[in-house]
């Protein structure tokens, strides 16, 4: 019976090279692939992409304010790039208005704007949004006054007075009624005075803080004073937002001249037939 030859030492290691060396190869050619991947991800990431035609505000426009043509521009951005939602055809936007302010170039989208103004909340802004050379003014309200408390910060108000003509000193006296001033913007709601209702989760508002100029604030202060004042809500679609203009027969000043019944009627003309 023949003795078993034993396996030679050389090529036992030649035997245990060959398998370590082919693993060596896979894990080698596994970090190619996975550094391949990873510059693959970052190189799509990094590329600006195809460009995508996006609308954007051709200039700032304010919360509440209806969005028109005018108002928006079509600009070019890489589609990876894009906010999400974002608005492709400035038709999609027809009859919106804005939810809080939209600056010049901001893209616009989805969350920016809205087709009804009641979802709009200005009582968080930092300040009063008062035009340069202009003033707030708080008025009083109550339910029949102010439109059973749906006026909101936001919202544009028509100003009515109705005055009996004995303070112009004219005889025989009259009643008359006459809107004085439309289009006055509301800024912010008083606390309420009443308690919560259905419609008004706030309950109903004590005053109305509107801006207007500081000779307009006058007039409007004397009238407070000597006539019954009524507020009228104008619809959202009404509304025609643009920068305050104070009025040409009364210049906003820092001093404004002495307001009396001669110059209320003299500017509204309420003797007159």
């Amino acid at each position: 019976m023949s003795a078993v030859q034993p396996i030679p030492a050389r090529s036992r290691a030649q035997g245990l090279r060959t398998p370590l060396f082919l693993l060596g190869v896979a894990m080698a050619l596994l970090s190619f692939i996975a550094m391949f991947a990873v510059g693959v991800l970052f190189a799509n990431k990094s590329s600006p992409g195809r460009l995508v035609p996006v609308v954007a505000a051709a200039r700032d426009i304010q919360p509440r304010e209806l969005i028109a043509p005018a108002m928006l521009t079509v600009v070019e951005q890489p589609a990876n790039l894009l906010p999400p939602r974002a608005v492709l055809r400035a038709a999609d936007v027809k009859g919106y208005s804005a939810l809080v302010p939209i600056y010049k170039g901001q893209v616009l989208t989805d969350n920016l704007v809205a087709a009804s103004p009641d979802q709009i909340d200005e009582s968080n802004a930092a300040y009063l949004p008062i035009p340069q050379g202009f003033v707030a003014m708080t008025l009083p309200t109550s339910e029949l006054q102010g439109v059973a408390g749906y006026v909101a910060p936001g919202d544009y108000i028509n100003v009515i007075v109705t005055i009996n003509t004995q303070i112009f000193n004219q005889n025989p006296a009259r009643t008359v009624t006459r809107t004085v001033f439309t289009s006055l913007h509301v800024i912010r709601v008083g606390p309420p005075s009443a308690a919560p209702r259905e419609g008004l989760p706030q309950g109903l508002a004590s005053s109305l803080t509107v801006v207007l100029s500081e000779c307009d604030a006058q007039y409007l202060d004397w009238l407070g004073q000597n006539a019954t004042m009524k507020y009228v809500l104008l619809s959202y679609k009404d509304y025609t937002p643009t920068a305050a203009q104070p009025d040409a027969a009364c210049p906003s000043t820092t001093a404004p001249g002495l307001v009396g019944p001669a110059q209320v009627d003299q500017r509204w003309a309420f003797t007159k037939s």
